[in-house]
């Protein structure tokens, strides 16, 4: 299933990945193709285990295939990320403890051995809301905070892709619609091609272009959905007949992907 478009965003084409387990092999992912438009959003939604993170990983570098490609812009994920083109933020916002805000979004620069332009750092800091707090500690911060932090650092390189796996899944449901907005403000004042794994339809629905919607393990794109609604999102959007027949769409593939035993 393919956005509209060309391949200078993420492509992924016949995408498969198994894994040891025990004495045999378990297959994740089997024949997997999506094309991601460039600058768009899509999420990566289905049952736990089908297979999202893998994809994630995959095009992270963190995983190898072991047939089908994953390109981005063209050029294979691994090349780019080489040269610092990607930016991910997980679940675990995984934060040095001992370094500040700042000095933690400062971190893939100096990684990268580049020097940060002047003033990229407190921008990334007002970007993401957290003007202020850049000396604290990420122990002194919420987790939505912290998970803002993630966020920027993921931004620092300046990256032509970001990828998020659940990056507000431990986060309460209040928090989560606030994160759910910020991000969709976010990613418009600094426009990325984004790739973003949930578990949850309707923050699927709120901040995507399209849904990807998964089949259980082996995964594979089952649908991609097109949501078609105005931007910028704003929370009375949730209760909008259109909206929930985006949820609703989405419910019944995954329901018919996994239906539930009687």
């Amino acid at each position: 299933m393919a956005a509209s478009g060309g391949v200078d965003g993420i492509e992924l084409r016949g995408l498969r990945k198994e894994f040891a387990v025990g004495s045999g092999r378990l297959r994740a992912l089997d024949g997997v193709d999506l094309r991601v438009e460039l600058g768009s959003f899509v999420s990566l939604i289905g049952p736990s285990g089908c297979g999202k993170s893998t994809i994630v990983r995959i095009l992270a570098g963190l995983e190898r295939p072991d047939a089908g490609t994953a390109t981005i812009g063209g050029e294979p994920a691994d090349a780019v990320r080489r040269r610092h083109g990607l930016g991910v933020a997980f679940q675990d916002a995984g934060l040095l403890p001992w370094r500040t805000v700042a000095a933690n979004i400062r971190l893939p620069l100096e990684l990268a051995r580049r020097s940060p332009e002047p003033g990229l750092v407190d921008g990334l800091i007002d970007l993401v809301g957290l003007t202020g707090f850049a000396e604290l500690k990420p122990a002194q911060l919420s987790g939505g905070m912290r998970q803002r932090v993630s966020i920027a650092r993921a931004l620092a390189l300046r990256p032509s892709v970001m990828l998020l796996d659940e990056p507000f899944g431990a986060l309460d449901d209040m928090t989560r619609r606030r994160m759910n907005i910020e991000l969709q403000r976010i990613v418009a004042e600094r426009p990325v091609t984004t790739l973003m794994v949930t578990h949850g339809i309707s923050e699927a629905v709120f901040l995507s272009d399209a849904v990807a919607v998964m089949s259980p393990r082996p995964g594979r794109i089952v649908e991609l959905v097109p949501i078609d609604l105005p931007r910028p999102r704003t929370p009375d959007l949730l209760q909008a007949p259109e909206f929930h027949h985006y949820c609703d769409r989405i419910a019944e593939l995954l329901f018919a992907a996994h239906p539930q035993e009687p």
